[in-house]
């Protein structure tokens, strides 16, 4: 029954942009597509006829039942969640972990900030937090074709296997002591980020290596999750070889 739920049709096998499409194209994932009738869109149909993906046109009332949609929707394979044990480590790799995060938003943009930085791979919890919707997938821009997908039952056993496999554990949290501009980080690594209402549980941050936080000047009490992750990527990124 879990397998069905997350992985039924309306959950996350429609994508509904431009770019979206282009990226499932581009990755052999995409099934067919729908044009809404009078709408042309001369890029994608080149791409459609080249690797011979089916489409067919439809009505403003059958687009009525995908309201994140205006005008054209994508049918593409599952999205494919790998197993931990899949985890291969190499000298310089980054893995990023998601926990407590509820918004599928910001769920997407982590995603995306995570590919743009070269992580290996975005862990994630079964329950606890967002899974892989549409919505998740369009705020991801494509960049979750182009990374690999994990995920995991029991955070503390789930960052025990991961020690066990080479990886240093490394939490954002902003009450942390030592600040990231002063923090050398040790590959290959995993970076775990919290939500915004319940962060990263204390367990987890007593587990892991390192604790770092983000300076702030100004009055706001704490940052987005994914503009948090952006920042600590694009410093930890310097010190790949």
């Amino acid at each position: 029954m879990e397998e069905k739920r997350r992985f039924s049709l309306r959950e996350n096998n429609t994508i509904f942009n431009k770019n979206e499409i282009i990226e499932a194209i581009k990755n052999n994932i995409l099934l067919k597509v729908i044009f809404k009738y009078g709408y042309k869109n001369r890029e994608i149909e080149n791409l459609l006829k080249e690797r011979n993906i089916p489409y067919t046109y439809k009505d403003t009332n059958y687009f009525k039942k995908y309201p994140e949609s205006n005008n054209i929707i994508g049918f593409i394979s599952p999205v494919k969640i790998k197993e931990l044990s899949e985890i291969e480590v190499n000298k310089d790799d980054i893995y990023v972990m998601a926990l407590n995060i509820e918004d599928p938003h910001n769920f997407g943009a982590i995603i995306r900030s995570s590919e743009i930085f070269g992580v290996k791979g975005v862990l994630f919890p079964k329950r606890r937090g967002v899974t892989i919707t549409p919505t998740v997938i369009k705020a991801s821009t494509g960049a979750i074709f182009n990374i690999d997908l994990y995920e995991f039952g029991g955070v503390n056993s789930t960052i025990k296997e991961l020690k066990n496999k080479g990886l240093w554990i490394v939490c954002l949290d902003m009450n942390a002591k030592e600040d990231l501009s002063n923090f050398k980080p040790p590959f290959p690594f995993v970076l775990i980020v919290g939500g915004e209402d319940r962060g990263i549980n204390l367990k987890v941050l007593e587990g892991s290596d390192f604790v770092i936080k983000i300076r702030t000047f100004g009055k706001t009490t704490s940052l987005n999750a994914s503009v948090s992750l952006g920042i600590a990527l694009y410093e930890m990124t310097k010190f790949k070889k």
